[in-house]
């Protein structure tokens, strides 16, 4: 029950980050295919999986631990999310 209002805000936070997106694309007409849509959301799994491990190594006090699961995690992550936005942006610079 201690963790509800934490995953309840990173929730919403995410709620809101996929209707920004949604919103933002719609209104500058760009398609988005299935696979880019896969790829940015495993790429967006990872860096919610990778931000809980840093939070959860550090409340154990294992801060080396902490960081490197964010660096071995999130990095594959950003990388991921960065080749789904530039497979849309080449498209809609060719378009």
């Amino acid at each position: 029950m201690e963790y509800f209002i934490p995953l309840m805000l990173v929730g919403a936070v995410v709620a809101a980050a996929l209707f920004g997106i949604t919103n933002w694309l719609r209104n500058r007409n760009l398609k988005v295919s299935w696979y880019e849509w896969l790829i940015g959301g495993i790429g967006f799994a990872l860096l919610l999986l990778a931000i809980q491990h840093f939070f959860g190594a550090m409340e154990e006090i294992f801060p080396f631990a902490a960081w490197m699961g964010l660096a071995i995690i999130g990095v594959p992550a950003l990388i991921l999310m960065l080749v789904a936005w530039q497979l849309v942006a080449r498209r809609a610079k060719q378009s």
